[in-house]
């Protein structure tokens, strides 16, 4: 309804704008019941989850406040459906754990690279991630293909991005 109202208004202040696309920021739809109670529910059982899965190193604390900026992404997809909702954020962050896990040396090597002496690292911790920016899949793609093929990763993932950016051009028009 949002968007509907808004490219509405759009389209009567300037005519020439039929047809437009309007991009809209989740949290527009944090406050959808399902959203809501997937992330409820989901905060006890990945709390759960990444004590007792084997090979997590990561408890992610501060990181789930951030829970709620990610299933509305996945409310189209489940129209809603609760149970859909829940399975798919279910398998979403316990592979974010395995992502964040893999990526928390080289988030330590950018925290020790920063020089930031006055923040006190306890002992024990490697150092820092989140699940809201280090569990996304494409990061870890991303990050992987740079640091293992260095030049030709990067070329590959510049040229994915470009050909993902030609096809929803396509789409679009």
């Amino acid at each position: 309804p949002i968007c509907e109202q808004t490219r509405g208004f759009v389209e009567k202040r300037f005519s020439g704008l039929k047809g437009l696309s309007i991009g809209m920021s989740p949290a527009l739809v944090i406050g959808h019941p399902t959203t809501l109670v997937v992330s409820i529910l989901l905060i006890p059982v990945i709390l759960f989850l990444s004590v007792a899965l084997p090979g997590n190193k990561f408890l992610p604390l501060a990181s789930l406040a951030g829970m709620f900026y990610l299933f509305p992404c996945v409310l189209p997809i489940t129209k809603g459906n609760v149970l859909k909702t829940f399975v798919i954020g279910l398998v979403t962050l316990v592979a974010g754990l395995y992502f964040v896990t893999n990526l928390t040396p080289a988030f330590s090597k950018a925290i020790a690279a920063a020089d930031l002496s006055d923040i006190q690292v306890p002992e024990g911790f490697e150092g820092g991630a989140a699940i809201d920016f280090a569990s996304a899949l494409w990061c870890w793609v991303i990050y992987h293909l740079t640091v293992s093929f260095k030049w030709i990763g990067a070329i590959g993932a510049g040229a994915l991005a470009l050909g993902m950016c030609v096809v929803n051009f396509i789409r679009i028009r």
